[in-house]
């Protein structure tokens, strides 16, 4: 079996509040790289968004990540998607209905981060990963728990319910061209782990050495065996800060490339390029990715590129 090339992702820095100048800039910098992971525009929370600071211009509205992926999808073909996408006190069908349609418009080249967050009041955050593992789970039954074969639709047959999340009747939704959008979580907070393991086809983690990756690595792999699941089925994506940052970073191009290509050789499947500064996208695009490989194959599908089998079976019920 043929290796398979490390997979090149970046996730862009705040761009300000222009909706049409950020989606130029993604458009401009996914030519180079196989996947753009996005992030929700930071906010100022002295400043009403809808109306801005008194005696001041209103703020532009901002496009969340899941509305910034779906809208530039079209104009970067053969790059994967994956938006931050918080799941915490969702509606998790109509959150899957939304990741839904970023897979179409991307024609199977999407993903999405799951996140957690308690804007309201304090919760222990082992509680809000409890949630975010039912919500994903849901996602994967409507995907593939209603057909099977040749049939053109996939659904929830008889609800699920657990402790945060349910859902009753058959709910049928179009066969993704990827057979199921990818799910990427970012195992760096303790509660994150078990979750992550159990349920994400990717894996973000953030290390301080090539050698602290190696071995975050092995303890995702062994969370996945406890779960009862083939940790070979599992992808582990390591972020490296372009510029300053914390954790493994480098501000020369050539740099950046030796450091891939060590976390490579120690078992990562991928990066995740995290540019101090806006001109770090085209810093990455332009001098790093070709420092790694001569030439970049279009992916067809997200899942596809990461070697990823296409799901035909519901998951195990999610732990109590």
């Amino acid at each position: 079996m043929a290796e398979r090339p490390i997979v090149l992702g970046v996730q862009p820095c705040g761009e300000g509040t222009d909706p049409g100048r950020y989606l130029e800039r993604m458009t401009l910098t996914a030519r180079g790289v196989d996947v753009l992971f996005l992030v929700d525009p930071a906010v100022d929370p002295a400043i009403d968004p809808a109306v801005g600071a008194a005696g001041a211009a209103p703020v532009q509205p901002r496009l969340d990540a899941l509305a910034s992926a779906t809208r530039v999808a079209p104009g970067v073909p053969g790059t994967g998607l994956v938006p931050q996408v918080p799941v915490t006190g969702a509606d998790p069908v109509a959150l899957h209905d939304a990741v839904a349609a970023l897979d179409a418009a991307s024609l199977g080249r999407a993903g999405w981060e799951v996140t957690v967050r308690d804007p309201f009041a304090p919760t222990p955050s082992g509680e809000l990963w409890a949630e975010a593992a039912e919500v994903v789970e849901v996602a994967h039954r409507l995907r593939t728990g209603g057909g099977t074969g040749s049939d053109v639709s996939a659904g929830i047959s008889d609800g699920f319910s657990g402790e945060f999340v349910e859902v009753r009747g058959r709910i049928p939704v179009p066969r993704s061209p990827q057979g199921e959008p990818v799910v990427v979580i970012r195992a760096d907070a303790p509660e994150a782990l078990p979750v992550a393991a159990r349920s994400a086809d990717v894996v973000r983690i953030a290390a301080g050495s090539v050698r602290e990756a190696a071995m975050r690595r092995l303890d995702l792999e062994g969370a996945a065996a406890e779960a009862g699941r083939d940790p070979a089925t599992l992808r582990v994506l390591v972020d490296v800060g372009v510029g300053a940052g914390e954790g493994l970073h480098h501000s020369g191009s050539a740099g950046l490339a030796s450091l891939t290509r060590e976390l490579a050789a120690a078992g990562a499947d991928g990066v995740v390029f995290l540019p101090a500064r806006p001109r770090g996208l085209e810093k990455v695009a332009d001098d790093v990715v070709p420092l790694l490989r001569a030439h970049r194959t279009p992916l067809r599908t997200l899942r596809e590129r990461f070697g990823l089998p296409v799901p035909t079976a519901g998951l195990a019920a999610a732990p109590r």
